[in-house]
């Protein structure tokens, strides 16, 4: 890679959190020299951007951030153990200045099953197209699968899918919904009595208390 590094087209860096490896410096340094106007892609959870790293990135005009996030406030925090949902967001502004491009790559599964949809639109409210978000269910930790949900609950999502599709969104959010819908139709051994005590465990760990944040969860015990 390093010894055509003047010819390479697109270079995409991930992790991890391709912000926080060392190891990307040297190739961006050669990149700034031999191919400033290669397409740079990074998949980051934009948890922390005072690095070297990030400075070198935002000396290319050609760059695509592939942000992690699932939802907002502190449902964030929950989820993104050790991240600031105010940091995120002043981390957002940043890039939002650069002209570079920016997608939301975002998990659907059992802690954010309404606000995700919240989450799309308050960034839609930020002036995000459609075509910026890519949702896909998460598979694993198995425990966490959204089909764990209880039929009536599963349902209900259902037609707010429905609904959202039927504004005709288009683009890579209007694939999403649907991808969604055909998730969540499958056949699934539910066990929600298990999630309940896992999210128990991760409290104890992380010494949190997920019964304050998702309150609407707790509500199908």
């Amino acid at each position: 890679i390093f010894d055509h590094a003047a010819n390479l087209k697109h270079v995409y860096m991930a992790g991890g959190e391709p912000l926080l490896m060392k190891e990307n410096l040297e190739l961006l340094e050669l990149l700034k020299k031999t191919n400033p106007t290669v397409n740079l892609r990074i998949n980051t959870n934009l948890s922390k951007v005072d690095t070297r790293v990030f400075e070198h990135v935002c000396e290319f005009p050609n760059v695509h951030w592939t942000v992690s996030v699932e939802t907002i406030g502190n449902e964030y925090e929950y989820i993104r153990y050790g991240g600031k949902w105010q940091d995120f967001n002043d981390n957002l502004d940043i890039i939002r200045k650069l002209n570079h491009k920016i997608s939301f790559n975002m998990l659907y599964f059992l802690l954010n099953f309404k606000s995700l949809f919240d989450c799309v639109d308050y960034f839609k409210s930020k002036g995000f197209h459609n075509n910026s978000f890519i949702i896909g269910a998460l598979l694993k930790p198995l425990y966490l699968n959204i089909r764990h949900l209880p039929e009536t609950v599963l349902q209900s999502l259902e037609q707010t899918l429905m609904n959202r599709i039927n504004e005709s969104p288009g683009y890579l959010l209007e694939d999403s919904y649907r991808n969604l819908l055909r998730y969540i139709q499958q056949p699934f051994d539910k066990d929600l009595n298990n999630s309940f005590q896992r999210l128990q465990e991760l409290d104890q760990l992380r010494n949190l208390n997920s019964k304050e944040i998702f309150t609407d969860l707790y509500k199908l015990i």
